[in-house]
């Protein structure tokens, strides 16, 4: 712990990637503190336009713009598509090394989701009556959300792996940066008070770990997106008795 706390002393804060991180981490905690702010004086219709809009630009935009989008070059920026796990077939990631990385996720994906299937059965016991249930959703939208959520994720733990030179540091560095990031909005903290909300919160927590592990095991989006995905789906089956019907932040 002491060598990752001791590579922050060499690192230059002002560096431009460090500048990217810190103004997207402040941009969703003006976002959503503006959004709560306001959440009982605007029109439902107008609020979710506002947090669709915001999800493109922030979970898209901001990781397009580091690769290398406008102004500069396509895919010529301060991160590579390697370093977010973009990775395509052939060059350094020939067929064996996508079949290692499959297997690395079966595994891991198996592990997390044995965990994550008792973790969910002893919350259950633990609320003493009150049934943990995920919001009806439909599947496309669970899809976009784990979309954005996988882009977002990459990129913070990318751009700090790249600073720091060492992936290790980058992902867990990175994880608590997401943490961090979710700490800080008060749609969050609410949720988990929140009955109709407190199993998606719980999930998304579990999920960011389980991914942030199986990227170090495998540095291949595509894998972890997968992953994601499937666990995702599968413990969403299990809490989908009497589902509530919520409209909710997405933030």
């Amino acid at each position: 712990m002491d060598a990752l706390v001791g590579r922050w002393a060499f690192v230059d804060l002002t560096a431009p990637l460090l500048l990217w991180l810190w103004g997207s981490v402040l941009a969703y905690v003006l976002a959503a503190n503006a959004l709560w702010l306001v959440k009982d004086t605007w029109r439902p219709s107008h609020r979710l336009w506002l947090v669709e809009v915001g999800r493109i630009f922030f979970y898209l935009a901001i990781p397009y713009l580091v690769l290398g989008g406008w102004p500069r070059r396509p895919y010529q920026g301060l991160l590579s598509l390697e370093d977010m796990g973009l990775v395509g077939l052939g060059g350094r990631w020939p067929v064996t090394r996508w079949l290692g990385a499959a297997g690395a996720g079966l595994g891991w994906g198996l592990i997390a989701l044995l965990i994550l299937i008792l973790a969910w059965g002893n919350a259950r016991r633990l609320t003493q009556g009150v049934r943990l249930q995920f919001p009806s959703r439909q599947w496309w939208l669970i899809l976009v959300d784990v979309l954005y959520l996988e882009v977002h994720w990459a990129f913070y733990r990318s751009a700090l792996a790249v600073t720091l030179d060492d992936i290790y540091a980058g992902v867990f560095w990175g994880l608590g940066l997401v943490y961090l990031q979710c700490s800080l909005n008060p749609f969050w903290r609410q949720g988990w008070r929140l009955r109709s909300q407190a199993a998606t919160r719980w999930l998304r927590a579990a999920l960011a770990f389980i991914i942030a592990v199986l990227f170090f095991l495998t540095r291949n989006l595509w894998i972890c997106l997968l992953v994601h995905l499937l666990l995702e789906a599968v413990l969403r089956q299990l809490g989908r008795e009497r589902a509530l019907k919520a409209s909710t932040y997405p933030l």
